[in-house]
């Protein structure tokens, strides 16, 4: 339930703070008085979009404070929000700014808009012309129904399996219009990887080709050069070594004399052993000079089979190789076309089996509850001055030879189950049932709405929980207005109500009355102010109501 409400800078409101209790509290005041300024505030407070506009003239910031017990909520709300509470309750800050942005705080904690309305959204509701709104469409409906009979986990899995049945289906239908398409696709995936694979490419090999290529393709000239190398360094006559060591022997005979050759000595003679080494080398290098013509058409063909590889898949040994993972890839997730229809059809008909189980199960418990609602309504009708009304919910099939076998028919499945609804009512005895939208007075709708209300307590035990109804009373008055507060007293019983009207009728049913007054400030601007009312001061606002004139 709520506790308090903290209002500062909203509209017309400076400032004001309200204390509520349990039981049936109104808001009285003339039009234009404010009062829905109060409504507004508590939307914000149960995560309603922020809007700049809310924020009284001239100031940069408007606050919202709403503070709730939930003390009588269920062990399982408590548990699920046990991070949000504090001693059986919380506290929602909402701030607004003038340049468009809002803050959400849950006990001094940031949180956000969407985990706020998931806290709240058990604890209240508000019922104004927007709820009256709600009823006048057909569409909603169904949903007054199964939230009366308590089905929103039931239509939520139908809802999801629907959903999936509804994505295999057009996934189905994709692959089986496009199968010769997407076999070639396969096909065409296979052959380039086939073709990669056969071709077994590794980074840096045409590399080390051209560089083999090279040498088969000049092995004479190589041969030849090493020979003439090996000539100029070791031949029988002048040769470079020849030479060198005939020095070396001089160089010996000198530094036999003379101690300070010695080391010149040493350096030529490393001279003559590094000479010798080349020699041997070149001696090997021409040796080995491969002269095969067989093994350079090899390195040509692979050479030309790495160039087409290459111009087809990336331009590069790596991006080949990375190519081929992709294809990898794609070939794991589309899978052969035929047996990836057959993996589908299964599913697709696991799904339908399992729709059609919680779809028939959805119907039967609705069957059941409108057969309820209608007594419950009937009843509840009767005590709000509608004498002999009739009411009833009236389900709505479409014919579907491919849809979900229901009774003797087929019918078209929904994400909302198999059947769509409306209410029909007659207000007059002996008058036939008609559709709710098109016969209802503005009077009888908000009647029906109370109704329904009245019955989801009964049915659901609400608990404690906060009930706003915002001048639902329109178009009503004399005996059915009486009759309508003594309906929201008795509802009070059970739930917290706040209840903004213009009737007296309503308003002396009231455990609190709370007062909102417009007036104008010594800056002569024009603020909105809220009081609770004392016991004594009630008879006088009653009077007002009733436009009686003030005792002298």
């Amino acid at each position: 339930m709520l506790k308090s409400l903290r209002i500062d800078n909203i509209a017309l409101v400076e400032s004001a703070e309200l204390r509520f209790e349990r039981g049936l509290s109104v808001l009285t005041g003339e039009t234009g008085a404010g009062k829905s300024v109060i409504v507004t505030a508590l939307s914000l407070a149960l995560g309603e979009r922020a809007d700049r506009e809310f924020i009284r003239a001239g100031e940069t910031r408007a606050t919202v404070e709403a503070t709730f017990d939930v003390s009588a909520m269920s062990g399982q709300y408590k548990k699920k929000y046990a991070d949000d509470i504090i001693d059986n309750g919380f506290t929602v800050l909402r701030e607004i700014f003038n340049n468009g942005s809002s803050r959400v705080k849950v006990n001094g904690t940031a949180s956000t808009l969407g985990r706020l309305r998931e806290l709240t959204s058990p604890l209240a509701e508000i019922l104004g012309q927007h709820a009256n709104q709600m009823l006048m469409s057909e569409e909603n409906h169904l949903l007054f129904l199964d939230h009366f009979a308590a089905l929103d986990i039931l239509r939520e899995e139908v809802t999801e399996v629907f959903t999936q049945w509804e994505k295999t289906e057009t996934e189905l239908r994709r692959i089986r219009s496009r199968r010769e398409q997407l076999v070639k696709e396969r096909e065409l995936l296979l052959f380039q990887k086939q073709e990669i694979e056969k071709a077994n490419v590794s980074v840096g090999e045409e590399e080390r080709l051209v560089a083999e290529r090279k040498i088969l393709d000049s092995s004479r000239t190589l041969m030849q050069s090493a020979a003439e190398v090996q000539n100029t360094l070791d031949h029988e006559d002048g040769s470079a070594l020849t030479h060198l060591r005939q020095a070396r022997k001089e160089l010996e005979r000198m530094a036999a004399i003379d101690a300070g050759l010695r080391e010149h000595l040493k350096e030529l003679t490393d001279i003559d052993y590094r000479l010798e080494e080349i020699r041997r080398f070149v001696e090997q290098y021409g040796s080995s000079i491969p002269d095969d013509p067989v093994r350079l058409d090899d390195i040509n063909a692979r050479l030309d089979e790495l160039y087409h590889l290459k111009k087809k898949y990336g331009g590069s040994e790596e991006a080949i190789l990375q190519t081929l993972n992709e294809i990898v890839e794609k070939l794991e997730n589309r899978p052969d076309t035929d047996s990836h229809i057959v993996v589908l059809e299964k599913h697709n008909e696991q799904l339908r089996n399992e729709y059609t189980e919680k779809a028939l199960s959805l119907t039967a418990v609705r069957r059941k509850a409108a057969d309820y609602l209608k007594k419950l309504v009937v009843k509840e009708l009767t005590e709000l001055a509608i004498d002999g009304a009739a009411f009833e919910f009236e389900f709505l099939y479409e014919d579907d030879p491919d849809g979900i076998r229901l009774d003797d028919s087929f019918v078209k499945p929904h994400a909302h189950g198999l059947e769509s609804g409306r209410f029909l009512f007659s207000a007059n005895p002996g008058e036939p049932l008609k559709s709710l939208v098109r016969t209802a007075s503005g009077g009888e709708v908000s009647r029906v709405l109370l109704a329904l209300k009245a019955t989801e307590k009964k049915n659901a035990k609400l608990a404690h929980s906060l009930l706003v109804f915002d001048e639902v009373d329109t178009g009503i008055g004399g005996r059915t207005a009486t009759e309508v507060g003594r309906k929201l007293k008795n509802l009070a019983g059970d739930c917290q109500l706040l209840v903004i009207t213009h009737l007296h009728q309503i308003a002396r049913f009231a455990d609190h009355h709370f007062v909102a007054r417009k007036a104008p400030q010594r800056d002569a601007r024009t603020t909105i102010s809220v009081t609770r009312l004392e016991p004594d001061t009630i008879p006088s606002e009653l009077d007002r109501m009733i436009a009686l004139p003030k005792k002298a």
